[in-house]
């Protein structure tokens, strides 16, 4: 929370010793281990902040503000130097927008080309949505196998909405679901999955998105910035068109009494996905032949003699989970 505010490590724990009573700067050393030179520096930028003060008439000594009153002050401050900010940059965006309004339509995407550079537009582009992010996942991938996402993670608990279509080989080749996809659920991501996705894609809001600049690439080596245009117009309608046709994938709720098991909840979310028997094996660690004997005790258990019959009959019990939209 102190680095939200532009404090550090030394700050917070400079602030949190004082929180047992005044102090000079040669108790607060020994209390923090820190240097008296490092405690100084620290009890200025707490009182530049409002945190800290000294105590009536002994100047020596170093009081904190009541944190609940002191700290929330504080957050006040940042959140309006944040909204003037925002407010800046809108109308910077405007004037550049007005600036350039008869340029070259060329001006409307860029080619970013390098993993790494790739990657860090893929983290800017997350970062700047404000309201959603929807994204076509789908091999090849710019990090190894088993990397999971952490900005997603940190947008989602921000109250930003993930809509996510996966591509089935991409579950086969990089994601796990009990480790990965459960996580990301949990936190709040709503998934589906669709074969034969057209595209690797990401929208942030409707402000910009991504597309791989190769129409099959071996790897993710270049990929094409879509701004505000036409283009990402209709990028936003393939993305609609694609999430309509997807089924939903998900863990879901917790088991009821009369429910599937996590197990069985988690063979339905996977052969909802069209993957090979061998795949879905590999995905629950079982045998192929121990896969075959829980997936016969499944069909029993739902009345059903084929896999079709059991996925209508397990959405109509509640068992395969609507995402709600």
């Amino acid at each position: 929370m102190f680095s939200v505010a532009g404090l550090g490590p030394d700050d917070e724990a400079v602030y949190a010793a004082l929180m047992d009573g005044p102090a000079t700067v040669p108790e607060l050393a020994r209390s923090t281990r820190l240097a008296e030179e490092l405690v100084r520096v620290a009890l200025d930028h707490l009182e530049d902040a409002g945190l800290v003060g000294r105590g009536a008439g002994h100047p020596e000594r170093h009081t904190a503000a009541a944190p609940d009153v002191a700290l929330e002050a504080l957050l006040l401050r940042q959140e309006e130097q944040l909204q003037r900010a925002r407010l800046h940059a809108h109308q910077m965006a405007a004037r550049h927008r007005r600036a350039h309004a008869g340029d070259d339509p060329a001006s409307l995407i860029e080619v970013v080309t390098g993993r790494m550079v790739v990657l860090e537009r893929f983290e800017q582009v997350q970062r700047a949505a404000r309201h959603q992010i929807r994204a076509i996942d789908k091999p090849p991938y710019a990090v190894p196998s088993g990397n999971r996402n952490p900005v997603e993670l940190d947008m989602l608990a921000r109250g930003v909405r993930y809509r996510v279509i996966y591509d089935p080989r991409g579950l086969v080749e990089f994601h796990d679901l009990r480790t990965d996809l459960e996580q990301s659920t949990a936190c709040g991501e709503v998934a589906r999955v669709l074969a034969a996705t057209p595209t690797k894609l990401i929208l942030a809001d409707d402000r910009v998105g991504l597309i791989p600049l190769q129409a099959a690439p071996s790897s993710i080596e270049s990929i094409v910035v879509v701004h505000p245009s036409a283009l990402l117009e209709a990028l936003g309608a393939l993305f609609e068109s694609l999430w309509d046709r997807a089924l939903p994938l998900g863990s879901g709720p917790e088991v009821t009494v009369t429910g599937p098991t996590p197990d069985e909840r988690r063979l339905l979310t996977l052969l909802t996905t069209g993957l090979p028997d061998e795949a879905i094996a590999r995905q629950l660690g079982l045998s192929y032949r121990t896969f075959q004997r829980r997936l016969r005790r499944l069909l029993v258990r739902l009345d059903a003699e084929t896999r079709f019959q059991a996925g209508v009959r397990a959405a109509h019990l509640g068992w395969i989970p609507s995402d709600g939209s």
